[in-house]
């Protein structure tokens, strides 16, 4: 009997590891406005974060006098993304991220399939 709730508390802890962003210093909210920022090709401090409640965001984006709202959400490495007035998180483009601690960049890539259609890069200063 002890083997098995160790056996089971090693597979949910696995998950657990398995489903957690490594994110490197920088907050899960930042990678979503990444996310939301490497798709409308602005800055990220065009996004801002309208209402928090971890681990949904909700985000806005001005741009050209408009505002768009957006809905976000991580898991692992893949950036949940839509826009508040659908009901379907959107995977087209995918997003994934990663972040690269000595260079001290978080990476946004959009896919297509498997196809890589974009890759940017940010650093902790695009969100001052």
């Amino acid at each position: 009997m002890k083997i098995v709730k160790i056996l089971v508390l090693c597979i949910f802890g696995w998950f657990f590891l398995a489903a957690k962003p490594n994110l490197t210093g920088f907050r899960p909210e930042q990678v979503c406005q990444a996310g939301i920022a490497s798709m409308a090709s602005v800055a990220p401090k065009q996004v801002s974060i309208y209402r928090s409640q971890a681990p949904l965001w909700q985000l806005r984006l001005s741009k050209h006098g408009q505002t768009q709202s957006y809905y976000c959400q991580l898991q692992a490495d893949e950036i949940l993304w839509r826009r508040a007035e659908d009901s379907l998180w959107q995977d087209s483009p995918k997003l994934r991220f990663q972040s690269n601690s000595s260079s001290r960049q978080l990476i946004i890539t959009h896919y297509l399939g498997q196809a890589r259609l974009a890759e940017h890069h940010f650093r902790g200063e695009d969100f001052l």
